[in-house]
């Protein structure tokens, strides 16, 4: 199976999606939290799951079954499990029991592929191709990055644990790289305001009371941290209207 490597270059992938595909305020104010129990766990999402491939949400699929096509571009059984695999993590790092959530871990993988493959399209008819020097760059860092992570100390150790190549590796950079040259070129940077920043703060406000916490930072100490918060927050609105937009324009066939 796929482990740190794969979901370290999953979640540079995806990540635009998945972030906001169940967004709300309160999660909002949570993401600190939330992006530490995930870095506390990283390390250990290869000891329990194991056999991920056939999971409750893709058992009677094959990796050669098509799921889906976009533009007649076909998507594979494989690549829906990989797709599940990464938000059966997701969910476990919330304290949610996949298992029990199936058909919609299922549709949302499936929902997340047909998106990166409409961006992938789109960016193709717009030239857009990073160069190799970039993703050598790219692939040195993640090389790097599982290192540290983990007792692994070398590439080919590293390559071979997560059971892949450094084609398929640099592949995957290379569409992260993609996908996010193409946001850049055709989603509009959001603008935070003041009335935002002071929703945000009394909403994070809120929650630490609710928690019996006592908030000590005031909104000025928090400026830096809620404007980029609420800059996620509505990149991610944005980014998922482009995507509807896409998908709205294209032709996709669920096949499962």
């Amino acid at each position: 199976m796929k482990k740190f490597l794969t979901a370290i270059l999953f979640v540079m992938l995806t990540a635009f999606l998945a972030a906001c595909g169940g967004d709300s305020e309160g999660e909002n104010n949570s993401e600190e939290t939330n992006q530490e129990e995930q870095n506390g766990e990283e390390n250990n999402q290869e000891n329990n799951k194991e056999g991920n491939e056939d999971t409750t949400a893709t058992k009677d699929i094959e990796d050669d079954q098509v799921v889906a096509k976009v533009n007649g571009t076909e998507l594979l059984g494989a690549d829906l499990k990989s797709s599940v695999s990464f938000f059966e993590q997701r969910y476990q790092q919330m304290g949610q029991d996949p298992s029990k959530m199936a058909d919609q871990i299922q549709k949302q993988a499936l929902d997340n592929l047909i998106s990166i493959e409409l961006v992938k399209q789109a960016a193709k008819e717009q030239g857009i191709k990073p160069s190799e020097d970039k993703i050598q760059e790219e692939y040195k860092k993640q090389i790097d990055q599982v290192k540290e992570a983990t007792d692994l100390e070398s590439e080919e150790e590293i390559l071979k644990e997560n059971d892949t190549s450094e084609k398929e590796v640099k592949e995957n950079i290379r569409q992260n790289l993609i996908t996010t040259k193409y946001l850049e070129q055709n989603v509009e940077e959001p603008k935070v305001t003041d009335k935002d920043l002071q929703k945000a703060y009394d909403s994070y406000k809120k929650a630490m009371e609710q928690q019996g916490q006592k908030v000590d930072k005031s909104l000025e100490d928090m400026k830096d941290q809620l404007k980029q918060q609420v800059k996620n927050q509505k990149s991610s609105e944005k980014e998922m209207e482009h995507l509807k937009q896409l998908r709205e324009k294209a032709e996709v066939e669920i096949l499962i």
